[in-house]
């Protein structure tokens, strides 16, 4: 269950974050613009996964809005 591995389900938020910015040709740049980050390195950060950062819930809203996605849609149903 994703309860019990929360690692991997903020993994799984992130990777599908990433593949809907680069379905819509996104750049982490816009990516921090549309959060009010001023720079990329922040996006970059959660990208990597190296540096224990994650989305919260008001950048998915900001997100979800800006891509027309509802922020369910980036919330794993399951593990695979």
């Amino acid at each position: 269950m994703l309860e019990d591995k929360p690692q991997i389900f903020l993994d799984k938020i992130v990777e599908k974050v990433k593949e809907e910015r680069k379905k819509r040709n996104i750049s982490q740049l816009r990516l921090a613009s549309i959060l009010d980050f001023s720079s990329p390195n922040y996006i970059a950060k959660i990208e990597t996964r190296k540096h224990n950062v994650s989305y919260n819930l008001v950048h998915l809203c900001k997100i979800a809005q800006a891509f027309d996605m509802e922020v369910v849609d980036f919330i794993p149903k399951k593990i695979n």
